[in-house]
């Protein structure tokens, strides 16, 4: 139970916890991982998951998942508690590390695989458009004309993902 002094603190507290949800939320990652973070951040010391659990008043199963994403993303580490078998975590405190070894990183894997991905049909579109008749040659240009705009914009989103002025500025 908290004390009288301890009031307002607490309350800044869930009101940031909040905000740490609103805003991932808005973002598409879910309500919980921006809790999760904000309540790490937030704390003194690291936390396991009962107490994640406990704080957040959510399943235990979505605290596994969350932290385990929020681990990918360079977000959140697992730390050792001297006489304790739990696995605990504390938040990343610095933001420009977060996004350069986590969400930049995602990011950039994920552009990778797009133009992967770009490539193959472009390949494959090619192959078909040799044994065509004219009729469809047509159509499928559309198409080559169309993948070919998606692999310049790729382009430029790579080139600006993995210039190094961006890890630089963070």
């Amino acid at each position: 139970m908290s004390t009288p002094s301890s009031q307002p603190l607490d309350a800044a507290r869930r009101k940031f916890i909040e905000a740490g949800g609103n805003t991932t939320q808005s973002f598409g990652f879910g309500r919980i991982a921006g809790q999760l973070f904000a309540l790490l951040y937030l704390s003194a010391k690291p936390l396991c998951l009962d107490d994640i659990v406990r704080e957040l008043g959510v399943s235990k199963a979505s605290v596994s998942t969350t932290v385990r994403q929020l681990e990918q993303w360079a977000a959140v580490r697992r730390v050792w508690v001297k006489g304790d078998r739990k696995d605990y975590y504390e938040a990343e405190t610095d933001f420009g590390a977060m996004l350069r070894h986590g969400l930049l990183m995602t990011f950039r894997k994920k552009v990778e695989t797009a133009g992967a991905q770009i490539g193959l049909v472009e390949n494959s579109l090619k192959r078909a458009m040799e044994n065509v008749d004219d009729a469809q040659r047509q159509e499928m240009q559309v198409v080559a004309d169309r993948l070919q705009r998606a692999r310049d914009f790729h382009e430029k989103i790579h080139g600006m993902l993995n210039n190094p002025v961006i890890d630089h500025l963070l």
